[in-house]
């Protein structure tokens, strides 16, 4: 995913001037703002925004624009009362802080604004919040202690707070800036927007009826597990709209939570307000926390999904090119074939003269191979129509012995030549399937095809029927080689065979079960198969009853 571009002012001097200017008059402005709420010494407090604010800026407009947070947060503690050495401390380490923030965050491999993936957010969290924090609240509070303004008995209090309140701020403030700057609102359906419009009504009640009520007694376990209620609205924000629903839920929850905190309501309130402070800041620093890696886990999965359903299309479309192009081939090497099939039909019936016995032992030969190759083509084309959807099927009601009893006739041939013993076992005559009469055929012919392709001269073959219930099973079973345990999930997949390597002692492209298969899927059946090494191997058809 592509970063947010970042402004260029190398060639516009004035703007770079105004950009400037303008961070560090906002800057300025959250400071104060931040500064009003019980601040440590008259500096640290535990609500500082501009920390966010400064991270936001630098990772969206470029680190370039540091200036302004070294010029905003001197001017702020210049403004509170700090003497102009401390307070040009205080503001290196504010600077300081947020541009080791932004490189740190670059490091991440892609790292995107937005925060949709969980690797961003843990950055944000740890690297930015948690840690870059740290360099501002130590040059901060050494600053105030080599100027005077803090004991060394309030070193550990006023870094605290100090590191508390930028944390804070990088995890509510800066999340909100990031994720609204990565681009506009999609809510464009009717019901979409009508459902966020519920979603902040809904946390702006929540909000004020906690925040705004009275305050209860510290050990009010029931008061302050109103705080909790918000948890089902983050939620439905997060799942619903996302990181920027996370993100923005919190934030208005948090602003509403310090104001009625700061005028004595809520579940928070405590005898200090600094107490108080600390106790909100500490629930709404691990909601924000949570509910930004839960927007991030529920963004990376929708866009998992999103890339499965195109790599399911493209796969589709992709697998339906091949289809057609398997179907068109197919098509086309039947024709010529066709043509050489009527020639040696001809040229045996001694059209174009006598042939001697060595002749007609060729065209014996040619059409052996001719007759191999298409239905070989047959197969490819078979595949195809089912691969690409155009198989017609036509249920119906079939005798079982019916269409075993043309099955022989069929097959004789090849039975002659490799001296095969065939046989039927006896079953119901008024046994019956729900199937295509044709495609029922088809299956049970690829059935015997394999049979006698995997069994050695003076073998035996059996074909069967008996009745389960609502099915009806058609087996045929073999004396052949058999098939692998290993190998036999495998035998099912489109040209898979068995026996690999370019000097195979069986023909064939790995088709026949594959097909059989989805025949038999195709009209509620399914293929089972039973199978010994050195044994032979049994096939069963498996069809609802007629």
């Amino acid at each position: 995913m592509p970063s947010t571009p970042r402004l260029n002012f190398a060639t516009n001097r004035l703007q770079y001037a105004l950009a400037i200017a303008a961070l560090a008059t906002v800057y300025v402005v959250a400071a104060r703002a931040g500064l009003m709420l019980d601040a440590v010494a008259g500096f640290a407090t535990l609500v500082w925004p501009p920390s966010g604010l400064a991270l936001a800026a630098l990772l969206i407009l470029g680190t370039g624009l540091w200036p302004g947070v070294f010029i905003g947060a001197f001017l702020a503690n210049l403004i509170t009362g700090a003497p102009v050495p401390v307070a040009l401390g205080m503001g290196a380490g504010n600077t300081l802080e947020a541009v080791l923030a932004v490189y740190a965050l670059r490091q991440i491999p892609d790292f995107h604004v937005s925060l949709e993936r969980l690797s961003d957010v843990v950055g944000l969290i740890i690297l930015a919040a948690g840690l870059s924090t740290m360099v501002s609240a130590t040059i901060g509070v050494a600053s105030l202690y080599f100027g005077g303004i803090v004991s060394p008995a309030q070193l550990t209090e006023t870094w605290r707070t100090w590191w508390q309140g930028d944390l804070i701020g990088d995890l509510l403030v800066a999340p909100v800036l990031l994720v609204w700057s990565s681009g506009p609102p999609t809510l464009r359906d009717r019901k979409r927007r009508l459902e966020a419009l519920a979603l902040g009504i809904s946390i702006i009640a929540a909000s004020l009826l906690v925040f705004a009520g009275p305050a209860g007694p510290a050990t009010a376990t029931g008061k302050f597990a109103q705080a909790y209620m918000f948890f089902p609205l983050l939620i439905w924000a997060a799942i619903r709209f996302g990181q920027r629903g996370a993100v923005s839920t919190a934030f208005i929850v948090s602003v509403i939570a310090i104001w009625g905190t700061a005028m004595g309501h809520g579940p928070f309130v405590r005898p200090a307000f600094h107490e108080s402070l600390i106790a909100l800041q500490a629930f709404m620093g691990i909601a924000a926390g949570t509910f930004l890696v839960l927007g991030a886990s529920i963004s990376e999965r929708r866009r998992a999904e999103d890339e499965m359903r195109l790599a399911h299309a493209l796969a589709a479309e992709a697998n339906e090119a091949k289809a057609e192009f398997l179907a068109v081939m197919s098509h086309e090497l039947r024709t010529p074939l066709n043509a050489i099939s009527g020639y040696v039909d001809l040229m045996s019936l001694g059209v174009d003269g006598p042939l001697t016995e060595k002749q007609r032992a060729s065209l014996t030969r040619i059409q052996l191979n001719e007759q191999h190759l298409l239905s070989l083509i047959d197969d490819v084309l078979s595949f195809a129509r089912i691969e690409a959807g155009r198989l017609n099927i036509e249920i119906q009601t079939v005798l079982v012995h019916d269409v075993v009893a043309t099955l022989e006739a069929l097959i004789q041939p090849e039975l002659q030549k490799k001296e095969l013993a065939f046989s039927c076992e006896p079953c119901d005559d008024a046994l019956s399937v729900r199937a295509d009469p044709e495609k029922l055929r088809q299956i049970l012919l690829n059935f015997l095809a394999n049979a006698i392709k995997f069994t050695a001269e003076g073998g035996r073959i059996v074909i069967g029927a008996d009745n389960r219930g609502e099915f009806v099973r058609i087996w045929v079973s073999d004396s052949g080689i058999g098939i692998p345990s290993d190998q036999i999930a495998h035998v099912f997949e489109p040209f898979f065979q068995v026996e690999q390597g370019t000097t195979r002692n069986y023909p064939g492209i790995g088709l026949g079960l594959a097909i059989a298969r989805d025949l038999a899927r195709a009209m509620d059946g399914q293929v089972r198969i039973e199978s010994t090494v050195g044994v032979g191997s049994t096939v069963s058809l498996i069809m609802p009853a007629g």
